[in-house]
């Protein structure tokens, strides 16, 4: 038993450039099924949806279709539940050692750091299972993505914002004692083209003290920062 062990983990590290061939040399009485990769990575456009073709390979061809059960783990997920659909099963066919299905993606409590989604091949006897794979998933933004950073100083509660478009109107803000006991905070905006001014405020009025401070980014580029600003600090910008 001790040897066959040894001999999957072997296998795992060899397969990924074996397993579009016949049979593996020296597997035939090993049948071994597992996933593409330990892990995988999905973009979903903000408020959007899409698809991933997930991938599972066999040592072994058969003469007739092979299905697997796949089970999500939900106390591995932080994904929220309504935000994918995953078949119940899938099908190698018959003189194939790969199999395919399709995982749906939608932009439902993603949020801006992301969520994952862990599945697994439910044992049958037999059969040797690879790990499971992490679906990692990430907001995609289709228009112009600004990046607020914010290192803070010894009062975070004091620090908040504002962000208003051409018209006035608030695109998004947060209130004072937002970021109490945090050392550096992080916020995206997914902007559509325009003009907006956002204003980095402080409730003592003054300001971060140094090494703190903000800086807003676009393409790479810082297009507003400051520390010790007072009560406030305010940059009109235009994206793209």
């Amino acid at each position: 038993m001790k040897k066959i062990f040894s001999f999957i983990l072997l296998f795992a590290a060899l397969f990924s450039f074996n397993r579009c061939e016949n049979n593996i040399k020296g597997t035939n009485d090993l049948n071994y099924v597992t996933f593409e990769a330990p892990s995988i990575e999905v973009g979903v456009d903000l408020n959007g949806s899409t698809t991933s073709d997930v991938k599972v390979y066999t040592t072994q061809k058969t003469g007739s279709d092979r299905t697997f059960t796949i089970n999500v783990l939900t106390d591995a997920s932080t994904a929220d539940p309504g935000a994918y659909e995953v078949p119940a099963s899938v099908t190698v066919p018959a003189n194939s050692n790969v199999g395919t299905f399709t995982v749906g993606i939608s932009d439902v409590n993603i949020g801006e750091n992301g969520s994952t989604l862990v599945l697994d091949i439910q044992s049958q006897e037999g059969v040797f299972k690879g790990d499971p794979t992490t679906i990692t998933i990430t907001q995609i933004c289709p228009y112009n993505e600004v990046i607020l950073n914010m290192n803070f100083d010894s009062y975070p509660e004091e620090s908040y914002w504002d962000l208003t478009d051409a018209d006035g109107n608030v695109v998004a803000s947060v209130p004072a004692g937002t970021y109490a006991d945090m050392e550096q905070a992080r916020k995206k905006f997914c902007l559509t083209d325009g003009t907006y001014t956002f204003t980095m405020r402080d409730a003592y009025g003054d300001g971060i003290a140094p090494p703190g401070g903000y800086s807003l980014s676009f393409n790479g580029t810082v297009i507003a920062s400051g520390d010790e600003f007072g009560t406030e600090d305010a940059t009109t910008f235009t994206v793209p």
